[in-house]
């Protein structure tokens, strides 16, 4: 029987190289989640077990950005005087230079809460360590590829900052490569991923070149030679500030979807609302809700769902999600719609407030 593997590019925040079962949103663990949804149906446990079909591999980053704040001295020295040249951070460079010295006294003091936030700040405003993260990325992605069995298929799932990173790594592995231990290592373009799942977009927010971002080979097709899988969902929580701030719109570019690829449905463009717990940002929290993993396991893994049992998973989520018990969160959350703002100051203020409003809730 043949395996799906499924690479898992983690967010901000500190992650371990095993991630994935490691316990998140609801005292599960990502793959737990997946497992436990996985035998809820009847379209998917037919298949088979999770288990037998179904790996997941987690990708990490979180190593090396430690790495760099163990000499954050010497970084952020580098990284000050790269923000006079960031197209994303140029106009507020003075209130960014305050930010990277706080971070070096947060990491002094064990508060790692407000470094998480300068993992942002660390790949949007220096190119060298940006590089340096999307080679540790690529490297890993292309190896599992590599080492798959013959009739193995490959997708990816990638959640808040690993957006950006998966973006920037496949663009890079199809185009001029990635430098690994053999030596530098590409895609060939008769590779596809099965699919790609982008949760809590910031491939364009995080992007130095926007005015190019839609184009290149990241995106869905069934045209020979272009593209980068064959099925893309992207997702974003209403009250979540991460996909929120300039959010990802293929639909600005004409030519980013492939029409055969949109009248066949296999591209999604989700905005999930209602609250399972106040971790909104979590990717368990994302994938708990149907609007997420029912088209997922349809799009990635071929399960094949009716109306009567895509009516019962939604109407028993509604029914565990009453609204009233996080009222308060939500009218606090509403009011840090960053959705119309271009400051990436007012983005990470904003990622700021969201964190606290959540801690003390």
């Amino acid at each position: 029987m043949s395996l799906h593997h499924i690479l898992c590019v983690h967010g901000i925040g500190q992650h371990s190289d095993t991630w994935v079962t490691d316990l998140d949103d609801g005292e599960k663990s990502f793959e737990s989640l997946l497992q436990e949804l996985w035998g809820e149906y009847r379209a998917t446990s037919s298949k088979g077990t999770f288990a037998e079909r179904v790996k997941l591999h987690p990708i990490h980053y979180d190593d090396e950005i430690e790495k760099i704040f163990g000499t954050w001295k010497d970084h952020a020295d580098d990284l000050k005087a790269a923000l006079k040249l960031s197209p994303l951070l140029l106009d507020q460079v003075d209130w960014f230079t305050d930010a990277i010295d706080k971070a070096g006294a947060a990491k002094a003091d064990a508060n790692w809460g407000y470094t998480h936030l300068m993992d942002l700040v660390l790949f949007a405003g220096s190119p060298t360590l940006q590089d340096r993260l999307v080679t540790y990325t690529g490297r890993q992605i292309i190896e599992l590829i590599n080492a798959r069995k013959a009739g193995d298929r490959v997708s990816i799932i990638a959640h808040s900052m690993g957006c950006a990173m998966t973006h920037k790594a496949i663009q890079a592995l199809y185009n001029e490569g990635v430098v690994t231990p053999t030596g530098l290592q590409t895609l060939h373009c008769d590779f596809k991923f099965e699919n790609v799942t982008m949760v809590a977009n910031t491939s364009y927010s995080l992007s130095r070149d926007r005015k190019s971002h839609y184009a290149g080979n990241v995106r869905p097709s069934l045209t020979a030679g272009q593209g980068c899988c064959y099925t893309w969902i992207n997702v974003n929580h209403r009250l979540d500030p991460v996909g929120q701030f300039q959010r990802f719109d293929c639909r600005s570019s004409p030519h980013w979807l492939d029409p055969k690829i949109e009248g066949r449905g296999w591209h999604k463009d989700i905005t999930t609302t209602r609250l399972s717990s106040k971790s909104i940002h979590s990717i368990n929290h994302y994938f708990r809700d149907p609007a997420l993993h029912i088209p997922f396991f349809e799009l990635a893994l071929d399960a094949k769902f009716g109306d009567t049992e895509r009516g019962r998973a939604v109407d028993e989520f509604i029914a565990t999600t009453p609204e009233g018990k996080f009222k308060g969160l939500k009218a606090q959350l509403e009011l840090l719609d960053v959705s119309g703002k271009q400051s990436f100051k007012d983005f990470v203020v904003a990622l700021k407030a969201f964190r606290e409003a959540i801690r003390l809730f």
